[in-house]
Formats: C-alpha cells, structure tokens, sequence
C-alpha cells in the first residue's frame, strides 16, 4: 500500500500524507499507471457532463492540470526553455533550476494549452480519456531506465522501479488505440532524444514534459484516429 501512496503523492496534488522512503518510491513506480487511471476516472466522468463543447473542454484541461498539481506543464515550461535555443549544456542545466520563465516556456505553454483544450473540446471518448493518463505515466519508465541521467534529483528515486506491472497496467491503451500510442511514443520520444543530445540525459522536469507531450500526442492522435473514420 505505501508504494502506491508514494506514487500517488509523486504525481498528483492530492493530500497524500506520510513521509517515503526511497525503496519505497522506486517500488511505487509499478503503480504508475494505476495513478494515471485514477486521474483518468475524473475526467472521463466530467467528459459526461452535458456542456457546450468549449466548456466542457476547459473543464477537463483545468481538472487535468489542478489534479496534478501543473507538475507535467512545469516541467514542460523549464524544458522548453532549458532544450530550446543555442546555449552551453552548463546553462541549459542551471535554467532547469531556475523559476522564472523565458520565452520559450510562453510559447510552448501557450500552444500546448491551446492544443489540448481544442482536442478535449468535444470532449474523446470516455474510455480514452479514462486509458491515456495511466499509460503516458508508464511511456516514461522505459526511458528514464535505459537513457542517463543529466543530474541526480527525484528522477533517480524512481529509477530501476518494477517495470513489469507498469507494462501490464499500460497495455489497454495500444491494443484498444494503437495510433494515439503510436503519436504519443513518439512525443515522448522526441522529448527524450532532444534531453539526451542537449544535456547528456534526462531530468525529472525532462520527465514530466515527456507525459505532458505523450498526452497531448495521443489526444492529436485520437483526433486524427476519428477524422479517418476510426
């Protein structure tokens, strides 16, 4: 139970008390998707409220974000401004630690919210909505195992975690939607190579940019999926 609460207080906003050690963490990382699920329980149940469609879209992308605690949009925010543009590999780290935010981060956040709530407006399916969080929490595991890290921070915590019930818990959404998962690896992807090249390795805000990408990817997709007549 403590690995699941770990998880569950990594990654959203809710109260979670309790202090956890570091085995604990990395255990937890079995339950990643599970937490995803949970987060896409709310929005598939608010994706049935009978709303215009503009609305209804900003109430998922705000219960999206608020649930979350604009963790994954944070980390989208510093990568944007730490991977983008031409700077030494030293001042792309020190800008991960910085808050403020530079022009990069305005730009990317404003199209990534804008894109998100015109592809939650109407609203997908609610089985979607309910399958892509928990499977853009495990799309990350893979790479934060196999590539390395740019500096020890939380991403290390969670490093080496039980991937194998994060695999099976993930699994609904590539045999149900395989071509949302398909755009949604390859934004994470993306983020993950471009991390690789530019700092040498991934970082937990790294981390987070590739969820808010992978399911932003996968919403596209499912546009895309349902204008072919999926």
């Amino acid at each position: 139970m403590r690995p699941f609460l770990a998880a569950l207080a990594l990654l959203t906003a809710l109260p979670v008390r309790g202090v956890f050690s570091q085995e604990e963490m990395r255990r937890g990382v079995g339950f990643f998707p599970l937490v995803g699920y949970l987060l896409g329980g709310v929005l598939a149940l608010a994706s049935l409220l009978p709303l215009p469609p503009g609305l209804e879209g900003a109430l998922l992308l705000a219960l999206w974000l608020g649930l979350t605690g604009f963790l994954h949009l944070d980390g989208l925010l510093d990568s944007a401004d730490a991977l983008l543009g031409a700077k030494p590999r030293e001042r792309r780290l020190a800008i991960l630690k910085d808050p403020h935010l530079g022009a990069f981060a305005f730009g990317v956040g404003g199209l990534y919210l804008l894109l998100k709530w015109q592809a939650l407006a109407p609203p997908p399916s609610p089985l979607f909505l309910l399958l892509l969080p928990g499977f853009a929490r495990f799309l990350v595991l893979p790479f934060l195992n196999l590539y390395p890290l740019a500096r020890e921070g939380m991403a290390a915590l969670v490093r080496g975690g039980p991937l194998l019930p994060s695999l099976i818990l993930a699994l609904p959404l590539p045999l149900l939607f395989p071509l949302p998962t398909l755009l949604a690896v390859l934004a994470a992807f993306a983020v993950a190579r471009l991390a690789l090249s530019r700092l040498g390795g991934l970082t937990g805000d790294v981390l987070g940019a590739m969820i808010a990408l992978a399911e932003l990817g996968g919403l596209l997709g499912y546009a895309l999926w349902k204008a072919l007549g999926g």
